[in-house]
């Protein structure tokens, strides 16, 4: 084979880990021809925009992207033909009677395909439509809403202008019982209509997976609104045969703020924001001074029990469980699993975690569990003077000034135990400013400790994450272990696993429970694995390093000749 062939079988080789790592949240690849028709269509074409494979041969791609976004798709397509690379680009499709979809578009060209280059499109729910923004921006899209309301307030007292500030919750609809195409193209729509109604055209924002906010003026009531919502909401219980009715909250807000403070207006929007998404059927406040009243004092009462749970050494408590290598049972590390003990009572984070990220002081209980962590490092008796501690930080608290200077004022008092620490970055889609995150954990790593990434592949931003931070280990996202077991899955998660191989990252992967998983994991080419197959996380578990010598040995994982470990 010569050397000419030898580098095609590479391209298409990385070509076909691109389109198989792109599926993993893809629903249509099509491939374009230099003049931007569509020449090859494979996917939820016809679910997406009732056009079938066969229909979209040879239409011109752009002819399904909504005016507002030709100047992006064409800047778009510019750059993947002078780069051979196009990252996620959030752009609006359009589909039949108006139905609209937002979706993310990214793409590869190789230079030994000139006439051709490939595109996978994905589905963003409502909630997740400005991700790409909010990697390169400051605000997740709870913030990023509030912060536009504060913008439409101030230039409603700059010009005299009376705005209202209008909600909608649609989660008690069943979209359980609905395609799954068919209710995002709803959701997209009913978000599509919200900007159409609000102040500029610019003034919507999904608030969860089916709730909405608008800002709109005088010249469209609440009324108006709620009545074109109502129509589209009928359009689609026409299309989906009775499967399901749309269930439907709102409420409206005077947004007079004279009274109140730039602080006020900050904590009651955000407060208004979440209660709604919470229970929108009990919501009665009627305007900001309403809501910055409430949260003032829930927030204060929340904000003090809270800090009474978590403060004192003797109120976090440690499980440890092992990650393991898949072929020989040595053991990477332990992962350090937070308890609450309260009033004789353990609670799991996630009772409490969701109240301190939204008031933002998740941080606190970040620094409380590193603080815990090194201490028990550092003091011979609690884990064996051989292993490895990871500690969960969320991605929230990253990029945050106050939290970084006091975690490495912290982790500099215990220079000598760092090299048994790792960090794992949960929640990362909550990184607000990756540039900050990244100096961050560049920091830290000069200083000894490593840094894992939790679930990696969920969000939608995968390659973005592994491309701007210094990243040592990366665990996959359980739904791709799961689904593994399918061909189709199988193939995305080898192609993730290469990926991470090819940038020297340790890939780990979680719910293993089974010897079935795990000889999964191991044909898969996954380095090191975890999950109750191991055993189930406990408060001594890493008091003595254990070998699973036999439990890789039953999976028929283990590498040849191995010994029976102690």
């Amino acid at each position: 084979m010569g050397d000419g062939t030898v580098m095609m079988e590479r391209l298409k080789a990385q070509r076909d880990r691109f389109i198989a790592f792109a599926f993993a949240g893809a629903d249509l690849l099509l491939e374009l021809s230099d003049q931007n028709l569509i020449s090859y269509s494979a996917g939820a074409g016809e679910a997406l925009y009732g056009l079938s494979d066969a229909d979209l041969m040879g239409k011109p791609l752009a002819d399904l992207i909504h005016p507002k976004d030709r100047k992006r798709f064409d800047e778009a397509l510019l750059r993947l033909k002078n780069a051979g690379r196009l990252d996620h680009t959030p752009l609006l499709l359009m589909g039949a009677e108006g139905a609209v979809t937002r979706m993310r578009m990214a793409g590869i060209r190789l230079p030994q395909f000139p006439s051709t280059c490939h595109v996978v499109l994905s589905r963003v729910p409502p909630v997740a439509a400005d991700d790409a923004c909010r990697f390169t921006g400051d605000v997740d899209h709870k913030a990023d809403f509030v912060e536009m309301v504060r913008t439409r307030l101030n230039e409603a007292n700059r010009i005299g202008a009376d705005y209202t500030l209008t909600l909608f919750d649609l989660s008690g609809t069943n979209f359980g019982s609905i395609e799954p195409a068919l209710a995002q193209t709803f959701l997209s729509t009913v978000h599509q209509t919200l900007t159409e109604c609000s102040v500029k055209g610019a003034s919507a924002g999904a608030l969860a997976a089916a709730s909405f906010g608008l800002v709109h003026d005088d010249k469209t009531s609440a009324a108006d609104v709620h009545r074109r919502i109502v129509a589209v909401a009928d359009k689609f219980a026409g299309k989906t045969g009775g499967a399901g009715a749309v269930k439907m909250h709102s409420a409206s807000l005077e947004m007079e703020d004279s009274q109140l403070s730039d602080g006020d207006i900050s904590k009651a929007l955000a407060y208004i924001v979440n209660g709604f998404v919470r229970d929108s059927a009990a919501f009665s406040l009627q305007s900001l001074a309403d809501g910055a009243r409430v949260a003032m004092q829930d927030t204060l009462v929340r904000v003090r029990n809270f800090r009474t749970m978590i403060n004192g050494e003797d109120k976090l408590v440690f499980l440890f469980q092992p990650i393991v290598n898949v072929r020989s049972g040595a053991v990477l590390l332990y992962e350090a699993f937070s308890r609450i003990s309260h009033n004789g009572t353990f609670f799991t984070p996630n009772q409490i975690i969701p109240f301190a990220t939204d008031v933002g002081v998740i941080g606190e209980f970040d620094l409380i569990a590193v603080g815990k962590a090194l201490k028990i490092l550092k003091e011979p008796g609690e884990v064996s003077a051989l292993a490895n501690i990871a500690v969960n930080i969320s991605g929230q608290s990253l990029g945050n000034p106050a939290f970084y200077h006091t975690l490495l004022k912290l982790m500099d008092q215990y220079r000598p135990v760092l090299g048994r620490l790792v960090l794992e970055i949960t929640d990362a889609s909550r990184i607000y400013n990756l540039d900050e995150a990244r100096r961050l954990l560049l920091r830290i790593r000069k200083m000894g400790t490593r840094i894992s990434l939790d679930d990696f592949g969920s969000g939608g931003a995968a390659f973005e994450l592994l491309r701007l931070l210094p990243v040592d280990f990366a665990k996959f996202d359980p739904d791709y272990i799961r689904d593994a077991r399918d061909p189709k899955g199988r193939s995305v998660l080898k192609a993730m696993t290469g990926l991470c191989r090819d940038l020297n990252i340790i890939s780990v992967g979680e719910c293993v429970e089974d010897e079935a998983t795990l000889r999964h994991l191991a044909d898969i080419g996954i380095d090191y694995a975890q999950g109750y197959y191991f055993g189930q996380p406990a408060a001594d578990a890493a008091k003595r390093i254990k070998y699973f010598t036999e439990q890789v040995k039953r999976a028929g994982t283990a590498e040849p000749g191995l010994a029976i470990g102690g």
